[in-house]
């Protein structure tokens, strides 16, 4: 009777484990991973691989894919069964089944997933179905053609902008639905908390003598927004606004701030922008660079410097009824102020549109529009047959530029101080003499165009600003100009009227308005570090033919490189497209006040 159960058991156990050395068998021979380019919101993700079956079936680790998503893995030995925890949903996935389970909710797939080499690996169809992109709260994009993964985090805030002028600086919050905030003050800072709110972490740093820095997370089911603030305001003025929906903050200062100088409130690398107490210090990381610099591809900024991001980032506490005299927030570091600029809550913070009417019309009346509207030429480069440069994800340099052009119009369209006029509203071709023809028949007082730059070299990365030299800068620069030039091979054989007019534009001095884009280069290219998040390659010169005739100022702006995976991902995004038309707008604001003081003193 023992003699009978023994060999059952080791029947049974054959039937047991021979699948598995089968599998093993198939799977020891299988080939090694191959490398895969993963870009989390606009980041680039270093190590990751896919595991190649067949030439149309990859599938990812399991290990790697709860790395990304920020998941936490429970492993059931006895079933083979994986549980992936995220944002408290359970995602449990069985060896070699062709079914996944979210949370009670089992999903059949058409491709199994797969124990290789003693580790769960999943088809993409998962990470990329709507249940996984609801458990996860993610939009995910798979290009199995460039083995690009682009993870984007749900967010119903779309964007922190920031304007400053002499008098007000001025903070947006876009958000896609309306959403319900309070505003109170906190030490040495306005908290806004913005109600069923959700944000990615981060920061902005403007240091614009009104305003240190704008630090954010979300916190439970709020999003919670820190104005660190570098003068007593004079008072503050929130309002919500439709169409598109927004959160507004205007910050009157009690001094009233020069905005005409270049990176006047610029930091060097080397200042800390926080006092630190000793005991902290070893935990500063720079924010910007979440590798430690290993990876080329990661977005670093420069300024700012380091920061203690936990301390900054503790907002948890901030709502209208806890903000003031908040232990935790008294215990922050704040930034470093001259004796006579020493903040205090002496201000008001208005949200009746009749509170403090005098003050505000005393304020608003400060605010002076120039003599004339200016007029400003912007050119969205490339267009119709001429594609641009295009990303290793498919992107195309003319669709991202004509995107951020709309978006710098209307930016300007919204100022009374400007009048503006596109080369090109769709996608079409146009010559390159005939942009800047444009802008003379216009009468422009300034022309911009807008690119985006492209390098055989995928790990280069960052944003530049040229003006006109028929030297060019150094030899990439060169090279970048080549690249945009070469869309007039597409122009064929000219007209006897284009012919002339080439002629004609290309041999015109520009010296006299050399300057005047050296000076404008410098004041966009100042606002680019704590907007786009990107290195700044700095101004540069070189002979583009589309700024050759250009009887005003005129720059080129290479707002980053669509030939590297995170920046081209970030070119894709409407918040990185907004920021690239703030800095452009900033920059041209700043350029003319500059000029108005100058001006006024002859």
């Amino acid at each position: 009777m023992k003699t009978t159960k023994l060999i059952k058991f080791l029947i049974l156990s054959a039937l047991i484990f021979c699948p598995i050395k089968s599998l093993a068998a198939k799977t020891s021979d299988a080939p090694p991973a191959e490398a895969v380019n993963v870009i989390v919101d606009g980041e680039f993700f270093p190590g990751a691989s896919v595991y190649k079956i067949t030439d149309s079936a990859y599938f990812f680790s399991i290990k790697e894919v709860a790395e990304i998503y920020n998941a936490l893995l429970e492993w059931k030995p006895v079933s083979g069964e994986v549980i992936m925890l995220v944002n408290n949903n359970k995602i449990a996935v069985k060896a070699n089944a062709n079914s996944i389970t979210y949370g009670k909710l089992p999903k059949k797939t058409s491709l199994p997933s797969r124990l290789i080499k003693n580790e769960l690996y999943i088809p993409p169809e998962i990470l990329t179905s709507q249940e996984f992109s609801d458990a996860t709260e993610t939009e995910t994009v798979w290009n199995k053609d460039s083995l690009v993964l682009t993870v984007t985090h749900k967010s119903n805030i779309d964007a922190i902008r920031y304007f400053t002028r002499p008098e007000i600086t001025e903070i947006v919050v876009e958000t896609k639905e309306p959403l319900m905030y309070t505003v109170a003050k906190a030490s040495a800072a306005v908290a806004l908390t913005i109600h069923r709110g959700k944000i990615q972490r981060d920061f902005i740093y403007a240091n614009n003598g009104a305003v240190r820095d704008i630090v954010f997370d979300s916190k439970g089911k709020s999003a919670e927004i820190k104005i660190n603030l570098q003068q007593t305001p004079l008072f503050v003025k929130s309002a919500r606004f439709e169409k598109p929906s927004r959160i507004v903050l205007d910050i009157y200062h009690s001094k009233k701030l020069d905005i005409s100088n270049v990176g006047e409130n610029l930091i060097s690398s080397e200042e800390t922008l926080y006092e630190e107490a000793p005991e902290t210090q070893a935990s500063l990381i720079e924010f910007s660079q979440k590798d430690g610099g290993k990876n080329p591809n990661s977005a670093v900024s420069s300024p700012p410097a380091l920061y203690n991001i936990d301390e900054i980032l503790d907002v948890s506490s901030m709502t209208a009824e806890t903000a003031v005299g908040n232990e935790d927030l008294q215990k922050a570091p704040v930034s470093k102020f001259e004796s006579k600029n020493i903040i205090d809550d002496s201000y008001a913070i208005i949200d009746d549109e009749n509170a403090f009417a005098s003050v505000k019309e005393e304020a608003k009346a400060s605010l002076k529009k120039s003599a004339r509207k200016r007029i400003i030429v912007i050119d969205a480069g490339h267009g119709g047959e001429d594609p641009g440069a295009i990303g290793p994800n498919g992107a195309k340099e003319k669709d991202l530029n004509l995107a951020i052009a709309h978006r710098l119009k209307d930016i300007l369209d919204k100022d009374d101080n400007y009048e503006t006029v596109l080369t090109r509203k769709d996608d079409v071709f146009i010559p390159l003499a005939e942009r800047t023809n444009i802008a003379n028949e216009n009468n422009a007082d300034l022309f911009v165009s807008v690119h985006c730059n492209a390098n055989f070299n995928r790990e280069v990365n960052g944003f530049e600003i040229y003006f006109l030299s028929e030297k060019a800068t150094d030899s990439e620069a060169a090279a970048t100009a080549a690249l945009e030039n070469a869309a007039i091979e597409l122009e064929g054989k000219p007209t006897k009227k284009r012919a002339k007019l080439q002629e004609m534009l290309w041999s015109m001095t520009v010296n006299e308005y050399i300057n005047d884009s050296s000076e404008l280069c410098s004041f966009v290219s100042s606002e680019t570090p704590s907007r786009l998040k990107i290195p700044n390659r700095g101004v540069k010169q070189a002979s583009f033919y589309v700024l050759r005739g250009a009887q005003m100022p005129a720059v080129l702006v290479e707002s980053a490189f669509i030939s590297n995976y995170a920046e081209e991902s970030k070119l894709s995004s409407s918040k990185f497209q907004t920021a690239v038309a703030d800095s452009i707008y900033e920059g041209i604001v700043k350029y003319y006040a500059r000029k108005d003081k100058l001006g006024a003193k002859k």
